[in-house]
């Protein structure tokens, strides 16, 4: 079996990870980079770089678009309509890839739990929201991932001095959010494949408050509860994906908060954090998911 992987992010390192299971398979591994995502039409015909290499598989693995979403959503539609099966962890019915506005606006709407959010187009209407959040409050990008461009503020002061600063950088407020902070006692990284769930608790480094493995943190096994696995289906669900990496804040009192449903989970730290090959139950799953 031919199986391909379609990213625009070929440096993810679950991309090694997920060639080492294809190839422990016994199965032919490609990996088609679309970072530089371009095509020509000469005399009505269309060429892409690379589609005879898609076209060839027998599956390709949509993972990590972080680019021309659009135009790769049209690109799945396409090779399937060639017969290629293809799976894309439904990337064809919400083109994108990191929108935290549209993802906690959908999880509003399912009445699932989050932190106080406010979303505004201007950074003129920040002060007055911050207040309504509360101080400390979280700044982050509505278009990074792995606890970049999160930041906390502790008051108005700290608060209004980035907010110059990104001003004066000519930042646009809408690709921000403001949250409340909240005081966890456990920050939990939850990886649902399929309705198969793993977990691990998140230790940030000294000094940190974000938890993030990408950024240091520490992980360990923690124990699945049913509270726990019905609020992690619930938000993948709501988001409308089968493969996400479900970050969850619980406070000293029991409260639990879903704080963001990551789209392209990665699967290094929970391999760490469980001794457990992931990776394979991750192939498992998409190769018997991909459809025409």
């Amino acid at each position: 079996m031919k199986i391909t992987l379609l990213t625009t992010l070929p440096s993810l390192i679950e991309n090694r990870r997920i060639k080492e299971e294809v190839e422990a398979r016994g199965d032919t591994f490609a990996l088609v980079d679309m970072k530089e995502f371009s095509y020509k039409v000469i005399n009505d015909t269309l060429s892409v770089p690379q589609m005879d290499v898609l076209l060839a598989s027998d599956v390709v693995i949509v993972r990590g678009i972080f680019n021309a979403v659009k135009s790769i959503a049209s690109l799945v539609a396409y090779l399937r309509a060639k017969g290629v099966r293809v799976f894309d962890n439904n990337l064809s019915s919400h083109p994108y890839s990191i929108d935290k506005v549209v993802d906690v606006f959908k999880l509003a709407l399912a009445h699932i739990p989050t932190p106080n959010t406010v979303y505004a187009r201007s950074f003129d209407e920040y002060p007055q929201l911050l207040e309504q959040v509360g101080y400390p409050a979280i700044i982050k990008s509505t278009r990074m991932g792995k606890g970049v461009g999160v930041n906390k503020y502790d008051t108005k002061e700290e608060a209004a001095q980035y907010i110059n600063e990104l001003k004066s950088n000519d930042a646009n407020a809408k690709s921000y959010l403001i949250q409340s902070y909240i005081p966890y006692e456990h920050d939990l990284r939850v990886l649902v494949i399929g309705r198969t769930m793993y977990a691990m608790k998140r230790i940030p480094q000294s000094g940190e408050f974000r938890a993030n493995f990408s950024l240091g943190g520490s992980v360990e096994p923690f124990p699945l509860t049913p509270e726990i696995e019905e609020l992690s289906l619930r938000a993948i669900t709501a988001v409308g994906l089968e493969i996400a990496g479900v970050d969850i804040l619980i406070e000293p009192n029991g409260k639990k908060y879903i704080l963001e449903v990551n789209h392209t989970p990665g699967f290094e730290g929970m391999e760490k954090a469980l001794n457990s090959n992931i990776g394979s139950k991750f192939l498992e799953y998409v190769l018997d998911a991909a459809h025409i």
